[in-house]
C-alpha cells in the first residue's frame, strides 16, 4: 500500500486499558497492513512507562529485553506518538503529518491530529482525552470503501467513538458506546 495520509481513513478512541496489540492485530486479521496504523497514547499509558523505562546498556536483564520488543513493536506501526515520551515513524506517509504538526504548532497531539486532517475542534478534544484517559487509533485508507470497513472494525473493538476522516460534521461520527445494559429511549 502506498501510504498517503490525508485522502481516506478511519479513526477511533479507546480507553486507556484496551489492549493495543489487541487492536493492531485485529486490524492486520482485517487486512489493514501495521505501517497504515498511527496511535497516540497518553503519557499514563503502561506502554509510554515501558518507552520512558529503556535503558540502553550491554548487560541487559530479561525485563530489559521485553522493553526493547514493546519499542520494536512500536516501530513497526505507521507511527506512534506519546506525550513527554516522544514519537516514533515507521511510514513516510506519517512523517509528515506527526514531525510537521508537532514542529509547527509545538503541540505534539493536537497539531498531528490536524496535520492527519481531523478537524480542529475535534482535534482539540482528542488531545484532551489523549492528555489524559484514552487512546487515539488513526488507520489509514486506500479509499472510502476500505475507511468504511475500518471504521466498523474499529466499532467492533469497541471504540468509543469512531469517525471517518472527513466528516466534518460531528454528528455523522459514531457516538461513544453505551455499556451493553443500557437501552437508550428515543
Amino acid at each position: 500500500m502506498d501510504l498517503q495520509i490525508g485522502r481516506a481513513a478511519a479513526y477511533g478512541i479507546f480507553p486507556i486499558d484496551a489492549r493495543l496489540d489487541q487492536i493492531v492485530s485485529s486490524l492486520n486479521a482485517a487486512g489493514f497492513e501495521t505501517n497504515t496504523i498511527c496511535v497516540f497514547l497518553p503519557s499514563s499509558h503502561p506502554i509510554a512507562g515501558e518507552v520512558r523505562s529503556v535503558k540502553f546498556s550491554s548487560g541487559q536483564s530479561i525485563g530489559e529485553r521485553g522493553r526493547e520488543r514493546v519499542i520494536a513493536w512500536l516501530a513497526t506501526l505507521g507511527g506512534v506518538v506519546i506525550p513527554e515520551v516522544g514519537f516514533f515513524v515507521g511510514a513516510r506517509g506519517y512523517l509528515h503529518a506527526v514531525a510537521c504538526g508537532i514542529c509547527h504548532t509545538g503541540d505534539k497531539r493536537t497539531g498531528a491530529l490536524a496535520k492527519l486532517g481531523i478537524p480542529a475542534d475535534a482535534a482539540e478534544r482528542y488531545e484532551t482525552r489523549t492528555r489524559e484517559d484514552a487512546s487515539l487509533v488513526f488507520v489509514s485508507c486506500d479509499g472510502g470503501a476500505q475507511s468504511e470497513w475500518a471504521r466498523e472494525i474499529l466499532r467492533l473493538l469497541r471504540a468509543e467513538e469512531v469517525c471517518v476522516l472527513g466528516e466534518n460534521d460531528e454528528r455523522e461520527c459514531d457516538p461513544p458506546s453505551l455499556p451493553s445494559n443500557v437501552v437508550v429511549l428515543r
